[in-house]
């Protein structure tokens, strides 16, 4: 199970514990950035046939107005 899937499962559970202090706030910055980099994915997957990683997150990097070595960050913690 990934990082995104567990934070997925909690639920409510998991603003409660940003709101406890538990859990840090950004986590719920780069939960959004990562669903966005994976609606995004999916798109260019249907219309490309084949999913340029790169290309994908820097255009959600742009979006958001994050540097694209952030944005590989949020993935790389999001996959593991």
């Amino acid at each position: 199970m990934t990082r995104y899937e567990t934070i997925t499962n909690l639920g409510d559970e998991f603003v409660k514990l940003i709101s406890k202090g538990l859990v840090p706030i950004h986590l719920l910055d780069w939960k959004v950035y990562y669903e966005a980099y994976l609606k995004e994915a999916d798109n260019y997957r249907q219309k490309h046939g084949k999913l340029r990683k790169t290309h994908v997150a820097c255009t959600i990097a742009d979006d958001y107005g994050i540097s694209e070595r952030s944005m590989f960050t949020v993935i790389a913690f999001m996959e593991s």
